[in-house]
């Protein structure tokens, strides 16, 4: 195989490995978002209390961080 072949090879499997990684990385950005949203609906829909407020949801919040 010639040098010219080789290094072709290697930079599209470094492509595609770039793209995978970042895909990945992508998608637990999407998760913790989609973890947010969801806490964010729950506790939108339940009237919540001063004290609830206070202590509740910022429990809830460091739990998904």
């Amino acid at each position: 195989m010639s040098v010219v072949v080789m290094l072709m090879i290697f930079g599209w499997s470094t492509f595609f490995a770039m793209i995978a990684f970042y895909a990945l990385k992508e998608s637990g950005k999407l998760l913790k978002i989609r973890r947010r949203m969801a806490l964010w609906l729950d506790n939108s829909l339940v009237p919540v209390g001063d004290s609830d407020r206070k202590n509740g949801l910022a429990r809830e919040f460091a739990d998904i961080q």
